[in-house]
């Protein structure tokens, strides 16, 4: 679960640095979204106990941490 602890960390605080660039934003959640590490990530997720609150961002239409 650590490594799970890390990615998570890891796309938490590149999201945050582009927050206000709402294209690279939009491009990296997309790259995020098609590589392999994301499914294992939100099916860790999903079977937590705590689950991030619906979260959008500007531009990517995703459903994977809808509650």
């Amino acid at each position: 679960m650590e490594e799970t602890e890390r990615l998570k960390s890891l796309i938490i605080h590149t999201a945050q640095e582009l927050w206000e660039d709402k294209d690279a934003l939009a491009k990296f959640l997309g790259v995020v979204r098609r590589s392999d590490a994301f499914v294992p990530l939100a099916d860790a997720l999903e079977t937590s106990a705590v689950r991030p609150a619906n979260a959008t961002f500007h531009g990517v239409k995703s459903t994977e941490f809808q509650g």
